[in-house]
């Protein structure tokens, strides 16, 4: 992961699975948890045996310098909460939801910062705040937004999605 990823890269299989990578690092050394990435017929498999209507949220970085665009993480509500309280030591019950939002919306710029810092090393990078919005699982079920490149990941045995959307100027979308 130590070589520059291109703004062709990064809408592709590449980009993405240093992304991924990257997430099942936060995952393994903060959160204390098991990652690994899922093949899409697994993925698959894993939304359709949830509920469709289960609340998920999805929360999204922008970056901006060689090149610019948007890293997405999409995970369940509870999932986010079981997450939250594990990092911060509390019970699940003890969280407010802006607590449990404000988790998904760290957990997406811990994963991005992660990216592009073993992907450009020498490379400056302004991130935004993270935008976390409330979705259900049938958003993901469809698939990724047009223009971005999606892969799912088995957190813990629970489906989380993370995409790429390259910025609109960059010409990728």
């Amino acid at each position: 992961m130590s070589s520059p990823i291109s703004l062709q890269q990064l809408h592709s299989a590449d980009g993405l699975a240093a992304l991924g990578a990257a997430m099942v690092q936060v995952a393994e050394d903060s959160l204390f948890a098991y990652a690994e990435p899922c093949d899409p017929e697994r993925f698959a498999a894993m939304l359709a045996e949830r509920d469709a209507v289960e609340p998920w949220l999805s929360a999204s970085v922008a970056f901006k310098g060689p090149f610019e665009g948007t890293a997405s993480v999409s995970l369940p509500r509870a999932l986010a909460a079981d997450l939250c309280g594990s990092f911060c030591g509390v019970s699940t019950d003890e969280l407010s939801e802006p607590q449990v939002v404000d988790f998904a919306g760290e957990l997406t710029n811990m994963a991005c910062g992660l990216w592009l810092t073993h992907t450009h090393r020498t490379e400056r990078f302004d991130l935004t705040a993270p935008h976390v919005s409330a979705i259900t699982g049938a958003a993901l079920a469809g698939g990724a937004a047009a223009g971005a490149c999606a892969s799912g990941i088995a957190l813990n045995d629970v489906p989380i999605q993370i995409a790429l959307h390259p910025s609109a100027s960059e010409g990728g979308g």
